[in-house]
């Protein structure tokens, strides 16, 4: 088989694992979250901890690959990373219970944050390193498709646990496909594991992390709550609902080329603006319901998901070689792990106290405006301390 194809199969593996690994074993939850509510019975509070744990797993788990990966290296980690996945996902196919819900949601999020932390940098060595924004953009497209297509099966089937079997059978092809496409690096990662000192010689890299952290609390607030304030506040039907959430797939599925090529030409700062911009302004018209302009910010919400991700991450793959970026990676999916633990637990407890999920989706547009302000604050401060500096 030709370098050139091969290739193109093994960066279809990695879109698949990202897909299997953050869609179905982390956002899928989102978009079943009225069903497993209702069919346990429990309170938004409770729900809401449910998909906190799922996050606090995964920043579990990307402690765990910080620490490791200089041991397994990129590609084992991510085929061992997958494989939790896909026995998280086969867990959630029968929980009897909320426990073995709870405990599945824990252990899908803890295997998730290995695919996620190794793909990028796989990509970029597939693709080559002047090509880094294309790689991460066609990447995290894998999360656009999965995402979409959870929402098209919560939309034909209407047992919650049947979505996640079927997603479970998914699962095990991309594993397949990754362990066959995917070969084995003969050598141990070069770097030493969890690295702070790595990540801080990226320009601006103290800024880059709370800025991460806030974008990270906002999109967990609004990834968890967007289809229930649909379907629960906006009186959207069940089905109507689970659609209109699909276009957020659609467009983190659009955003991830389109914002990867976007930052390889007019500089992953400006493309970064350009997102949270985006973002912003989606999450407030979200928060209203309104038939039109709702279902229109659901897409425009995934398009700039994507396009955050794919700069912060290119900036740091910009700087650091492609072992170096995993531990580096690692240290900063720490920060965003946190931030995504943080919101389904708040959000939960603001719609038990006010009645709606509106004010949920109004505080995710006030954490990624803050993101948007920390990022202009990086664009004015010289490179001279953590705080700032120009990419």
């Amino acid at each position: 088989m030709a370098t050139g194809v091969k290739n193109i199969v093994a960066l279809s593996a990695l879109v698949i694992a990202t897909a299997v690994s953050q869609s179905f074993g982390r956002f899928t939850y989102s978009v079943l979250y009225i069903e497993i509510r209702d069919d346990f019975g429990l309170s938004n509070t409770a729900a809401g901890g449910i998909g906190s744990l799922n996050l606090v797993g995964y920043l579990i788990g990307s402690l765990l690959v910080a620490f490791t990966i200089g041991n397994f290296g990129l590609i084992k980690t991510a085929k061992y990373g997958l494989a939790g996945v896909v026995i998280g996902l086969l867990l959630l196919s029968w929980s009897p219970n909320s426990f073995i819900a709870l405990l599945a949601l824990f252990l899908t999020g803890l295997s998730a944050a290995g695919v996620w932390i190794t793909t990028p940098a796989l990509a970029t060595n597939l693709l080559g390193p002047d090509r880094k924004g294309l790689a991460i953009g066609w990447v995290t497209t894998g999360v656009g498709l999965g995402f979409f297509a959870a929402c098209v099966f919560d939309a034909v089937i209407t047992d919650w646990r049947s979505v996640y079997g079927l997603e479970t059978i998914i699962g095990f092809a991309a594993l397949g496909l990754l362990v066959l496409t995917i070969t084995t690096s003969a050598n141990p990662a070069s770097g030493s594991g969890l690295s702070p000192t790595a990540l801080k010689q990226i320009p601006g890299w103290l800024n880059l992390c709370v800025t991460y952290g806030f974008f990270a609390v906002g999109v967990s607030l609004a990834m968890t709550f967007s289809a229930a304030l649909l379907e629960e506040d906006a009186g959207f039907k069940e089905g109507s609902a689970s659609l209109t959430f699909a276009l957020i797939g659609l467009g983190l599925a659009l955003g991830g080329p389109i914002m990867g090529w976007l930052s390889d030409r007019i500089g992953m700062n400006s493309a970064q603006l350009v997102s949270l911009t985006c973002l912003t302004v989606s999450c407030a018209l979200i928060a209203t319901g309104h038939p039109v302009a709702a279902p229109i910010s659901t897409l425009l919400f995934g398009m700039a998901f994507t396009g955050v991700v794919v700069n912060i991450t290119a900036k740091v793959s910009s700087h650091l070689s492609a072992e170096a970026f995993g531990a580096a990676y690692a240290v900063l999916t720490i920060v965003f792990g946190a931030g995504l633990a943080v919101g389904p637990q708040l959000g939960g407890i603001i719609a038990d106290s006010s009645g709606s999920f509106q004010p949920a989706l109004v505080l995710a547009s006030c954490f990624a405006a803050g993101s948007l302000f920390l990022t202009f604050l990086d664009r004015k401060t010289p490179a001279n301390d953590g705080l700032g500096g120009e990419s």
